[in-house]
């Protein structure tokens, strides 16, 4: 019966190649593919069905996108060739919608869903000067296993990258470059980062975390670059959050002040529970001296008593999801011939 109903959405869909259970689409501004829109090609898939994998040429492409269903790769020819690119200010548009759902350049309500060889960009702050809040990527309640692999994720204000089920959201990025203002990078649940650079816009917070719903909660920075304007600062947090930084590189433009929890001292009601205290962790490669003191490594005062090495993404995720085994897996999908 499921080949049947494979075979039937292959002669249903004649746009789409089929192989493998994997469904194939390519998408060109030129004509020279089956869609000439991102979105139209989004549209075009059967509600539900095994992996889709969406090839997108080189260009600009001034389009919104919407993901809505499972199992998603949008795969470009690499950050400099292959650009997502819209202009939106999340005030503006919740002036006339009545929640977020739109107001990012991609919105996400789906889960597995890969963003790779991309450059995602709002620009919004760049052509107007308004630096408020801005998504380049929106993640909505109920979307997790969300990976980013070679992308650029742009956006000329705050809250660039907000990936936010915080409930059981589980993100992983890779060999990426983040840009933005405060709170540029700002996941609510459990997130992992290796080999990125994050460039801060602005002289205040770059990482933000949720982690309020479950102590195991945490975001992971590892082999990474921060780097901003001077007077930048590392992180900070509203809610119960857990921070872990390992063998990265910190610009000597990053002011000296420490993580923190950041509170209303006019309006009490408006602070968080703070249940589990400070958790920040830090380690720093043999032949690195840290940049100030409270970024020594203090991995030994963990309940755990972890090492360096144990944090991984298999770890960050509690053994739940394995990113890096689904990124093979999708890598090894694309070189395969329909």
């Amino acid at each position: 019966m499921h080949n049947v109903l494979l075979a039937l959405i292959f002669l249903l869909l004649p746009n789409m190649t089929l192989a493998s259970n994997v469904l194939r689409l390519s998408v060109a501004q030129d004509g020279s593919a089956q869609f000439q829109t991102i979105q139209a090609a989004l549209d075009s898939l059967p509600a539900t069905a095994e992996q889709a994998i969406i090839q997108i040429k080189p260009g600009i492409y001034q389009e919104k996108l919407y993901l809505t269903r499972d199992k998603v790769a949008l795969v470009g020819q690499g950050r400099t060739q292959t650009i997502i690119q819209y202009a939106e200010l999340r005030t503006n548009w919740l002036a006339s919608h009545p929640d977020d759902w739109g107001s990012a350049v991609v919105n996400i309500r789906a889960s597995d869903i890969a963003l790779l060889g991309l450059t995602i960009k709002n620009s919004y702050g760049e052509l107007t000067g308004d630096h408020e809040h801005q998504f380049a990527i929106r993640g909505f309640e109920h979307a997790s296993r969300i990976i980013t692999d070679d992308c650029a994720i742009i956006a000329g204000g705050a809250d660039t990258l907000s990936l936010w089920n915080k409930t059981d959201g589980m993100y992983y990025h890779r060999n990426c470059y983040i840009e933005g203002h405060t709170d540029m990078v700002c996941p609510r649940g459990w997130a992992f980062f290796d080999n990125v650079t994050f460039y801060n816009q602005k002289a205040y917070a770059t990482l933000w975390h949720d982690g309020e719903l479950d102590p195991a909660q945490k975001l992971v920075v590892v082999n990474s670059q921060f780097d901003g304007v001077p007077g930048f600062l590392l992180g900070r947090r509203h809610y119960d959050a857990q921070f872990y930084l390992i063998n990265n590189s910190y610009s000597p433009n990053m002011a000296d002040r420490p993580i923190f929890r950041h509170t209303y001292p006019q309006q009490p009601e408006r602070d968080r529970a703070n249940l589990w205290g400070d958790r920040y962790y830090f380690s720093q490669s043999a032949d690195s001296a840290p940049r100030y003191p409270w970024l020594a490594d203090n991995l030994a005062t963990h309940p755990a008593n972890l090492s360096a090495a144990q944090i991984t993404a298999q770890w960050t995720f509690d053994g739940r999801w394995d990113p890096e085994a689904e990124l093979a897996r999708l890598y090894q999908l694309m070189e395969q011939q329909p």
